[in-house]
């Protein structure tokens, strides 16, 4: 009589947890912006780019463009620079324009 080998089957099993995902950044535009006050603004900064007059405009950026230009920003007086950014973020308050 030959030996008999019981047979193994393997399953596979996935775990309800096996596929997940996490956000992620993402360029954000923010503010209440419509196209046309967009398209204005742009058309203000390229004139003043052809004078040689042409400057940043933080409300065109996205926030990853205005993220990067604070980081690059060289900040001599530290205090003062705090200072003016609360005075400015009081400003903004008072007004309503924070989110």
């Amino acid at each position: 009589m030959p030996l008999r080998v019981p047979t193994v089957r393997l399953t596979q099993r996935i775990s309800p947890r096996a596929f997940t995902t996490t956000s992620r950044a993402s360029l954000n535009e923010v503010g209440n912006r419509s196209g046309e006050q967009l398209e204005q603004k742009k058309q203000e900064q390229l004139k003043k780019q052809e004078k040689g007059e042409g400057h940043w405009h933080e409300e065109l950026a996205s926030q990853s463009e205005a993220k990067i230009a604070a980081d690059k920003e060289h900040v001599k007086d530290h205090d003062k620079h705090m200072s003016d950014l609360q005075q400015h973020t009081a400003k903004k308050g008072e007004k309503g324009e924070l989110s």
